[in-house]
């Protein structure tokens, strides 16, 4: 133990020396940099040939109806796009994929010309393009890889841990889908897209039209690749299953965890549940079903869960099963009024009469110390991943991640998305932190986990006091 905290005190020896990244000395920034935030992507350093995107950010309570921003390069346009809402967060912004195609150009400083219209707001931002010839080496001849399973079409980066470990994946894929159909009685007919990304985003894993899940070696927001596919599958499933046109969010997740045995992790779902009402972290369910994505994660994961669980062993699979599949939108736009309906023509009780049942059968559970013990400890780990991602990789966090569209991504050859990340002293050293504190998690050492977990929070206060300092007047990202 003595080690291990000998092991901390040099990280924030270490931490106090590597503050003055990211980006350098911050630049001297026109009037509207104050009002807009600007993403840059790929990630890290940028290379003659990249093909750059940009996520514009309005700041809150800013009226985007009616104006479009524009980008352009050496005087000429390269695109004009509006705002929408985007991602899980619904973050408004204008997004721009792809549009700055870096090839030919010498190595060295370039601006870029942002305005907002009609409004007339102009601003610059500036990039700097190191010579194709420093591009790392697992990226000069990094490409798209597909391979087919009897489930799934599989596809990778050549060179990736992903593409590396091919054989067994296809292997784990295969065996999970099988799993997935049992589970809910059904059968594929058509394959599974799957993207095995080579970069942490979000908890591990998305889907949409496709299934992407993070495979790496060392991934600092844990979660078992089993574990995440077979969530994810289950997604895919359910929206192929379809339903009589509105699945709530909670129900979706919470079947996600429910028919996979566990969030992360395989773990007594129901006994986590109660551990979630002992530890006083209860969210009522009409205010958890209409702010799911925005109350604590992994809190909401479990409950719903252990709701699945509950409403299954009182009504039987067929019942819920037949329940969940003929939910209709309330009028409102609330989706706890549309259980509450729902659950009046299916049921006959409406959604406080099953919150109450459902609170009596968790208060019912024997009390479980480890249970308690491994919950706490696991909002503690995804709370400080996700304090983690807001600060240090933004691209990464959940609820705005930076996904772009992956079937055009290889259709134009761009991997620099998916293999490049922040890489600068801190992040490898937090990121370090957070690997050892999943794995310590994960087999139980509960207090060196949680040694684990207050060193890389211990790193990011450090970096975050020191930050507002040396960038007091920078713009700030908009919530």
């Amino acid at each position: 133990m003595r080690k291990i905290f000998i092991s901390i005190l040099l990280i924030f020896t270490a931490c106090t020396r590597l503050v003055s990244f990211p980006g350098g000395t911050p630049q001297a920034s026109p009037v509207a940099s104050t009002t807009f935030s600007v993403d840059i992507h790929p990630d890290g350093p940028r290379y003659v040939g990249d093909q750059i995107s940009f996520e514009v950010f309005s700041p809150t309570l800013f009226e985007t109806s009616q104006k479009t921003i524009s980008i352009s390069f050496a005087g000429k346009p390269l695109a004009e796009k509006s705002f929408e809402q985007h991602a899980i967060g619904q973050r408004k912004q204008a997004t721009f994929p792809w549009v700055w195609n870096t090839s030919g150009l010498s190595a060295g400083d370039y601006t870029l010309n942002f305005a907002l219209l009609p409004d007339g707001i102009r601003w610059e931002e500036k990039v700097t393009l190191r010579p194709a010839s420093e591009l790392p080496a697992a990226e000069k001849n990094a490409h798209w890889e597909t391979t087919e399973t009897t489930c799934c079409i599989i596809h990778t980066i050549s060179g990736t841990d992903a593409a590396n470990d091919i054989t067994p994946l296809k292997e784990m894929v295969d065996a999970q889908a099988a799993d997935v159909e049992s589970r809910m009685g059904t059968h594929l007919t058509d394959k599974i897209p799957i993207t095995f990304l080579p970069r942490t985003i979000g908890h591990g894993g998305f889907t949409s039209d496709a299934i992407y899940v993070t495979y790496m070696h060392k991934n600092y927001a844990g979660g078992t690749t089993l574990q995440v596919t077979h969530h994810e599958m289950v997604h895919w499933v359910d929206g192929k299953l379809g339903s009589a046109g509105f699945r709530p969010t909670i129900l979706q997740e919470g079947l996600a965890v429910y028919l996979s045995n566990g969030h992360f992790k395989v773990e007594p779902i129901v006994p986590r549940g109660a551990a979630i009402l002992e530890l006083g972290w209860y969210i009522p369910l009409s205010k958890l079903a209409d702010s799911f994505y925005f109350s604590q994660h992994e809190t909401s994961y479990t409950e719903a869960a252990a709701l699945i669980s509950y409403m299954v062993k009182t009504y039987g699979w067929e019942n819920f099963n037949s329940f969940y599949r003929d939910i209709h939108p309330a009028q409102d736009g609330s989706d706890a009024k549309a259980l509450d309906n729902a659950l009046q023509i299916h049921f006959s009780i409406s959604l406080d009469t099953l919150e109450q049942n459902y609170l009596a059968f968790l208060r019912n559970q024997t009390g479980d110390n480890t249970a308690q013990t491994d919950m706490r400890l696991t909002v503690a780990f995804y709370d400080t991943v996700r304090r983690y991602q807001m600060k240090l990789d933004p691209s990464a966090y959940f609820l705005n991640a930076w996904l772009p569209d992956a079937p055009s991504m290889r259709q134009r050859g761009i991997v620099t998305d998916f293999l490049r990340h922040p890489d600068t002293g801190i992040n490898r050293q937090i990121e370090a932190l957070l690997v050892s504190g999943d794995a310590n998690l994960r087999s139980g050492n509960y207090p060196l986990t949680e040694v684990y977990i207050r060193a890389a929070n211990l790193l990011l206060d450090v970096y975050e006091r020191i930050d507002s300092q040396t960038w007091r007047g920078k713009k700030s990202p908009v919530p």
